[in-house]
């Protein structure tokens, strides 16, 4: 019940930072939603601090490849500069995202998410947010984000989001 609470209080964070985005008649809109496939995982570390049996700390980088309406997110790639902070079957998620662009522009994203895992099946399921904090080139003043939900097990990933910005 505590993760779907938490998972509810996240898309609400989610909606309500769309509402903020700044629509000024100068930018360009973009719907960046879609789907994501898992690349390379480059670097994953376990830590156990031995607070309670239970308690791992994960840093990890992994990268994913973008499917997506908007021709400027379609095909790029995502690395994922992770934190998860696990306990027992389910835990959290922050970190950065940096979305390569085929055009080589930049855009970098915060995220946050909970997740739970089923030991019976080995598959993790969560959800969370995210919110553009920049980019480069056209992206510099990029703003807005969405939120996401997934699920993974040892041979499959699959991830879809729900995506707004303004540049």
């Amino acid at each position: 019940m505590k993760i779907r609470d938490g998972m509810c209080l996240l898309a609400a964070i989610a909606v309500s930072g769309n509402i903020f985005v700044s629509t000024d008649a100068s930018g360009a809109t973009m719907d960046c939603s879609g789907t994501k496939k898992f690349k390379a995982a480059h670097f994953r570390e376990v830590i156990e601090p031995g607070d309670r049996s239970d308690h791992l700390m994960i840093l990890a980088i992994r990268t994913h490849v973008i499917s997506s309406k908007d021709p400027d997110f379609d095909g790029s790639e995502q690395t994922v500069y992770a934190h998860h902070d696990e306990y027992g079957p389910s835990g959290t998620q922050d970190g950065y995202l940096l979305y390569t662009l085929k055009s080589g522009e930049k855009i970098w994203a915060k995220f946050n998410s909970v997740d739970a895992n089923d030991p019976a099946s080995s598959e993790t399921t969560y959800q969370g947010v995210f919110r553009f904090i920049g980019g480069t080139g056209k992206f510099v003043n990029i703003r807005g984000g969405g939120h996401y939900e997934g699920k993974a097990t040892a041979s499959a990933f699959q991830e879809t989001s729900a995506c707004s910005a303004v540049y």
